[in-house]
């Protein structure tokens, strides 16, 4: 493959970045990965069943340090609360507040239905942006050192 190929999809990683850094301004101490993890465990609280660290964490394909960190900010935040598990005190159930679904109402549900809108109105096709996605998901995967293959090599 051309190196110059390889720079263009570079450059246009670069640039899907910055459209999640697009966000209206957060609320403080609030960053656009906080943001995510509201939408994991939303996503999560819609089957009605408790939400653990590790769900979020596999839903994320993120470590559990890392999620557990995060959970910790967006408490400190007020976004999520912690609370330890009845039947066994070594699990901790983790549920948005009310400020935490307010942020969900404003920066997932309405921001990515503005994002929808101008998407739409500027003629690019859904299978497009389903094509780029898979595309880059695939390349990650190629990319990603922490590959379940590599590791079993």
């Amino acid at each position: 493959m051309e190196m110059s190929v390889i720079k263009k999809f570079l450059y246009a990683c670069h640039e899907a970045k910055r459209i999640t850094e697009l966000l209206p301004e957060l609320p403080p101490g609030m960053t656009p990965r906080h943001i995510h993890v509201i939408d994991a465990l939303w996503q999560l609280e819609q089957s009605g069943a408790p939400v653990k660290v590790s769900d979020i964490s596999d839903l994320l394909n993120v470590t559990r340090p890392g999620i557990t960190k995060m959970i910790s900010e967006l408490e400190k935040i007020g976004a999520v609360r912690k609370l330890q598990d009845k039947t066994d005190r070594r699990v901790v159930r983790i549920s948005l507040t009310e400020s935490g679904r307010e942020c969900y109402g404003f920066y997932v549900e309405q921001y990515q239905t503005w994002m929808a809108e101008r998407i739409s109105d500027s003629g690019i096709d859904s299978r497009e942006i389903e094509a780029a996605s898979e595309l880059i998901g695939k390349i990650y995967r190629i990319m990603n050192p922490n590959r379940m293959e590599d590791i079993l090599k």
